[in-house]
């Protein structure tokens, strides 16, 4: 009985630990969520479906990786946005795979007014998570604060090949479309 009751621990240990190990960009998870994403039309539920998937990008299993994370957010909370640059740079030196590290970095340099460096970080992140809404959604407020908004139009247009029911998402794009109407 002993035995047995130890076989079951040993599994249900290494069933957690490999989801855990998984998590980020690469979770299985994800392709249900995004399929999900892609076919409701329940706003409700897409935003349901969104915070899920940031849950999954935040879950990492190295605990260095998660010390710089947090601080690295709670110095982008109280707007010490160098200090959060290098937590984020300790991050994305520790672990380059980790797609999240470098959508923050890119959001501390958007909030910087470092364009450039923001979309360099935005493409890297894309890279490895070719779905990250968030990474394409700080690209189109950068093409709009360089008034190329032809290109914000664009990747609006991406977003919603992900999700093509967000109204949000269409409520975007169909701002910057009036504008550009507006001013010709």
């Amino acid at each position: 009985m002993k035995a047995i009751f130890k076989k079951i621990i040993i599994i249900l240990s290494l069933l957690f630990v490999s989801n855990i190990a998984t998590a980020d960009q690469n979770d299985p998870r994800l392709d249900y969520l995004f399929e999900r994403l892609y076919e409701t039309e329940n706003q409700q539920e897409i935003r349901n479906l969104i915070s899920d998937i940031w849950n999954i990008w935040y879950e990492v299993d190295d605990p260095k990786v998660i010390e710089y994370f947090e601080k690295g957010i709670q110095a982008m909370n109280i707007r010490n946005y160098p200090l959060a640059i290098r937590f984020f740079n300790n991050l994305i030196e520790e672990d380059p795979n980790f797609a999240e590290g470098w959508n923050k970095r890119a959001t501390v340099h958007f909030m910087m007014g470092n364009y450039d460096k923001s979309m360099k970080d935005i493409v890297k992140t894309l890279e490895l998570e070719p779905r990250h809404f968030g990474a394409l959604d700080g690209m189109g407020l950068i093409f709009i604060h360089q008034g190329q908004f032809q290109q914000a139009i664009d990747v609006y247009d991406k977003m919603l090949e992900i999700f093509p029911f967000s109204v949000k998402t269409m409520d975007k794009k169909e701002r910057i479309q009036s504008f550009i109407s507006q001013s010709t």
